[in-house]
């Protein structure tokens, strides 16, 4: 196997995005972009894996390294951005604002696979937060109202994770006196620390309640973009709760029990919401919600139990890899049916699209019944009290997935035609199909394929068909039709109201301020906003510190850990 130097995985996208600033190269670089992850996808695959990196001159001194589960992110991560990149060169081929999507798209991907092997506080967050930051940009593309309405609600989810997550990993260096991110797992990190990095994470997972933002940007997003942020930066979150999380060695019952909470709530808020939606791409962010909300039951339970961390870890994986890798085809496969027009050719693409849609679902023999298969099996090591409710949980994840699967098909079915979207589109698409089937191999996950199927792997599916007939035929029978849902769920309720000009002006505007005293009504510019906010931050810490004694661990007048000499 080739060796790849660690500061090339985030060097090299980060070099096409300088290249991009100059015009005369840009149609080079867009040729380019789909091969911007290869570096990363080479060290999630070597064996051994790279020489952890150590760089005393960047940031506060940066280290990278890959650590087994990092790998196996490494390699679906980075395959994703590649096929999508592919697919969004083509796509947006004569696009006027093709050429700051690109860039914004290179910008994300530099912070997703840079925060894959970071392990210092600083050069993670800053990993993160460009990632984060990045993708609105994508969201903006097109800047219509939809995608301007999208990019707000983003916005503001995006800097109050980056606000949370910044503060929790101040804090939690400030107790241990270490820059390392695995120093966060320790005992004397504080509850609320890890309270505030968790709520950073959960809002990149999607988990419910904070989770408004995410069918909005992916309904307005390119398909190429929704398919990375729904395939690979969802799983940034995910990647972060685990490595900052003390997963098997100490009991949170506190944080145990609130992740379960929002599991529950968002493994029967998709489907109920999702269902109502006519867009299809909503339709399978709604999914990822709920398979999110799935993986966040795992979590809450090896939060409870210490001890099954053991079995539920490589369970997560697995079902984070399978998820990727079908939710990316099902993404990517949407401009695959633009593409054809109805009749065969749309019948054929839709036929495919199932293969992913099934494996979503936990159909028998695919990836997804060996994720959902392992998953199971290891949240029986959950506590007593819990066994009474995960199974009905597994089940309604997987009812709920099996209907949002069919309800974006047959969007899709019905999707009009855009002959203006090129046909080799469907390339990358096939590719990341075929990953659905070989992807687990790929990422060098062996599950054990010793499982039998029974029965009752096929009830959710099942009853997904049933349930999905009969609500056809009243709708049908009954001359019934579904109206869209408002995007944004509560935030759709919400309209700005206009205040009506006056019907008398006295005097004109120019005149009036010579005359009368008036509050003035100028506004901070948003620069400053963000100063003040960035501010308040420092303020806050500031006075936690001060009044917080300090570790006995770390000596005021010696530096210890990372600084000593």
């Amino acid at each position: 196997m080739i060796e790849v130097p660690l500061w090339l995985v985030p060097t090299v996208p980060m070099v096409l995005v300088l290249a991009f600033c100059i015009p005369r190269l840009r149609p080079y670089v867009r040729g380019l972009v789909p091969f911007a992850p290869l570096p990363a996808l080479l060290a999630g695959l070597a064996d051994p894996g790279p020489m952890p990196l150590r760089l005393d001159w960047l940031l506060l001194g940066t280290d990278f390294a890959v650590s087994k589960t990092a790998a196996t992110f490494l390699i679906f991560t980075s395959i994703l951005w590649s096929l999508a990149g592919w697919q969004l060169i083509r796509l947006l081929a004569r696009d006027p604002a093709q050429d700051r999507t690109i860039a914004c798209f290179l910008f994300a991907m530099t912070g997703n696979l840079g925060l894959l092997i970071a392990q210092d506080i600083a050069a993670f967050y800053t990993f993160f937060a460009m990632m984060s930051l990045a993708s609105w940009g994508l969201v903006l593309h097109g800047g219509g109202v939809a995608q301007t309405f999208a990019g707000r609600v983003y916005i503001v989810f995006a800097i109050a994770g980056e606000v949370a997550l910044f503060a929790g990993l101040a804090l939690g260096h400030f107790a241990t006196g270490d820059l390392r991110l695995s120093a966060m797992t320790g005992d004397t990190v504080p509850l609320l620390a890890t309270v505030l990095v968790s709520l950073g994470f959960l809002i990149k997972l999607g988990a419910v309640p904070m989770h408004l933002w995410l069918p909005l940007a992916h309904a307005a997003a390119p398909a190429p973009a929704s398919a990375v942020l729904s395939g690979a930066m969802l799983k940034a979150g995910l990647f972060g709760l685990i490595t900052v999380l003390p997963l098997g060695q100490t009991a949170l019952p506190e944080i145990a029990v609130a992740f379960a909470a929002m599991a529950l709530a968002g493994l029967i808020l998709a489907p109920v919401l999702g269902l109502v939606q006519q867009d299809p791409k909503a339709v399978l962010a709604y999914s990822s919600i709920g398979q999110m909300s799935l993986i966040l039951l795992g979590l809450a339970a090896a939060l409870a139990a210490p001890g099954a961390w053991v079995l539920i870890a490589p369970a997560l994986v697995i079902l984070a890899t399978h998820h990727a890798f079908a939710k990316a085809a099902l993404f990517l496969g949407v401009p695959a049916v633009w593409a054809v027009d109805r009749g065969v050719m749309r019948t054929s693409v839709l036929a495919l699209m199932a293969l992913p849609a099934l494996a979503l679902a936990g159909m028998p023999g695919t990836s997804g019944w060996l994720a959902k298969t392992d998953l199971k099996t290891a949240l029986e090591g959950a506590p007593v009290g819990w066994s009474i409710w995960l199974g009905t949980a597994l089940f309604v994840a997987s009812l709920g997935t099996s209907l949002l699967m069919l309800r974006a098909l047959f969007l899709l079915a019905g999707a009009a035609h855009k002959p203006e979207t090129a046909r080799d589109v469907a390339l990358p698409w096939l590719a990341m199909t075929a990953l659905v089937i070989f992807g687990l191999g790929v990422a060098n996950i062996s599950p054990d394929v010793a499982k039998t199927a029974s029965l009752a792997d096929l009830l959710p599916i099942a009853t997904a068909g049933v349930l999905a007939g009969l609500g056809g035929l009243i709708f049908h029978y009954a001359g019934l039709r579904m109206e869209p849902a408002a995007p944004g769920e509560v935030l759709g309720m919400v309209r700005s109201v206009s205040k009506p000009e006056p019907a008398l002006k006295l005097l004109p505007a120019k005149r009036a301020h010579a005359l009368f005293f008036r509050r003035p009504t100028t506004t901070l510019l948003r620069p400053e906003r963000g100063a003040l906010a960035i501010l308040s931050i420092a303020i806050g810490l500031a006075l936690f510190t001060t009044l917080t004694p300090v570790p006995a661990s770390v000596s005021p007048s010696l530096p210890t850990g990372e600084y000593a000499q």
